[in-house]
């Protein structure tokens, strides 16, 4: 990757990969150009859409001026990411992808920590993770400074939401952007990468609404994402002079956690963290799809008699 000339006169690039998004782009858009820091470039590349996505991209942005559409054919999510941080200008890149939201204030904040901690190459944050509604199901809280973030990864479990993420472009540019060879995981060897030649941070505020749904790529693609890991968590320990084992759960990574069981989870979390609408709509849905399930009622339950069921849990424990 070679720098551009002047891109230092430009406060921040956000840069929206789309495929086959339409129902949430427009929201994603925007989120984008409603936030209260407004020295941005937009840059927005429909990576092969199928279903409209561009035309309903055309008109979220239409008459702002920050917005630069492009259209390719599909290349997938790393190589299309590269071309857009060629393409940008911005001291700095903020990420978020076309089915999330960013609440208004995340540019400013986090511009305003990498403007205050020169040798901070990625801050993220804490995430609000919604459905496909946009209903709450609970917030995913990252840990805030460099070694737990760089140990978490290099355990295989994560450390920063990618759509959460804003980076400093020459550190980017210096690390060679994202690579190919690691589907799924790509932005995980990114961090790992960066973490050699600066800090990574998140902020503890959920600045991002993050949609978890059966189509995200990290469902979608679990086994390719699974191996993709253990192949650049071998290579991050070898960059770092570590002996790298391989993941011990990476038989139960492998195997592909059904919809049905994904949804369980994320409502159970709304339930615990006191949004019942959310949870009672999902805990509805999961007993109509298998009504012989005891797990689903159990989950109706809790979901409309919570102080019940918190009750007997504590009685049982």
């Amino acid at each position: 990757m070679n720098e551009l000339p002047d891109a230092s006169e430009l406060r921040i690039s956000v840069l929206l990969t789309v495929f086959n998004a339409k129902t949430t782009v427009a929201e994603t858009i925007r989120s984008v150009l409603t936030q209260t820091e407004t020295g941005f470039e937009f840059l927005i590349l429909d990576d092969g859409s199928t279903d409209g996505s561009y035309d309903v991209a055309i008109q979220a942005a239409k008459n702002d001026d920050r917005v630069q559409l492009i259209r390719q054919s599909n290349v997938g999510m790393a190589a299309s990411l590269n071309r857009l941080i060629e393409q940008s200008r911005g001291q700095y890149l903020a990420r978020i992808d076309a089915d999330d939201i960013a609440e208004p204030t995340r540019f400013a904040k986090q511009a305003a920590y990498l403007d205050a901690h020169p040798d901070c190459v990625l801050v993220g944050s804490a995430v609000l993770n919604i459905d496909i509604e946009g209903d709450p199901y609970g917030v995913t809280t990252m840990p805030s400074d460099h070694e737990a973030i760089e140990k978490g990864m290099l355990s295989g479990a994560g450390g920063i939401m990618h759509p959460s993420t804003m980076l400093r472009r020459s550190a980017v540019i210096q690390t060679g952007g994202f690579a190919l060879n690691y589907p799924v995981a790509e932005d995980q060897d990114l961090w790992l990468r960066l973490a050699l030649i600066g800090r990574l941070a998140n902020l503890p505020e959920p600045l991002t609404r993050y949609r978890v749904h059966p189509q995200n790529m990290s469902f979608v693609r679990q086994k390719d994402g699974a191996d993709a890991l253990d192949r650049l968590l071998t290579k991050a320990h070898a960059d770092r002079g570590l002996t790298y084992t391989r993941l011990a759960n990476q038989s139960t990574m492998n195997e592909e956690c059904s919809a049905w069981d994904r949804e369980r989870t994320w409502a159970w979390t709304a339930v615990q963290e006191g949004h019942f609408t959310t949870a009672r709509k999902h805990a509805r849905r999961l007993a109509c799809r298998k009504p012989l399930d005891t797990r689903a009622w159990k989950l109706v339950a809790a979901s409309h008699f919570p102080q019940l069921f918190a009750l007997l849990r504590s009685q049982s424990s």
